[in-house]
């Protein structure tokens, strides 16, 4: 940060909301820069201009440079948690493959939104510092805790032969990661809801999903209804 990046920062930034469609353009601009260009090389000057703002109004969201990794962090947990809540809310009244299918196609429609910071994450994880790690695994750990839920909750009803959920949950998420990773050669031949199809009938596979069969009525019962 250079001398008068310093001055135009004033003393307040903006209280955050993570719905602040505004703050989420930024971050989203500064993702693509980082990836473009490298983290050290990217200014705060450039991110600002990049989002049609000035400095001053960019530290009106921001504290640092470094705020963004936080901001990273901290919006793609409080996105992933408003569809946790949802989802959760509706197993209850869903079968376990549905809530499954449900929670790839969230989370696959999140990781398009967040694409170029993933690449970025991936491709600066070893000059991070400790606590951006930290954070990064924490999130990881968060994002795929819903997902092995669901599948721990199928195998116990039946409905998933995996045996072992946590290995079946981490491949299924590494399938989501492939639409950034290898967004190059994916988004030639696939559009995301092709790929969100994909992915679900992948995840059946993985998770040994089982067809739930409705109870046969016997000639008996059949006999006795039509009285």
């Amino acid at each position: 940060m250079n001398r008068s990046e310093i001055r135009q920062k004033p003393r307040r930034t903006k209280r955050r909301t993570y719905k602040d469609e505004r703050l989420k353009q930024i971050v989203k601009t500064a993702s693509k820069l980082f990836y473009k260009n490298g983290y050290a090389s990217t200014t705060t000057r450039q991110i600002a201009e990049a989002c049609g703002i000035s400095q001053g109004n960019l530290y009106y969201y921001i504290k640092s440079k470094e705020d963004f990794f936080n901001l990273f962090v901290e919006m793609t947990t409080s996105t992933f948690e408003e569809y946790d809540r949802e989802i959760r809310s509706q197993l209850p009244r869903i079968s376990h493959t549905e809530a499954m299918k449900r929670r790839i196609r969230e989370g696959l429609r999140l990781i398009d939104a967040v694409q170029d910071m993933i690449l970025f994450v991936y491709r600066e994880s070893r000059t991070m510092n400790q606590d951006h790690l930290d954070q990064l695994k924490r999130q990881e750990l968060h994002s795929v805790d819903l997902l092995k839920m669901i599948v721990e909750a199928g195998c116990k009803a039946g409905e998933f032969g995996t045996d072992d959920p946590q290995l079946a949950s981490y491949y299924i998420m590494m399938l989501e990661h492939m639409w950034s990773l290898k967004r190059w050669y994916l988004r030639k031949h696939y559009t995301l809801d092709e790929y969100i199809r994909k992915c679900q009938e992948a995840a059946v596979g993985i998770v040994g999903a089982r067809e739930i069969s409705k109870p046969v009525k016997t000639s008996a019962a059949v006999s006795k209804s039509s009285k």
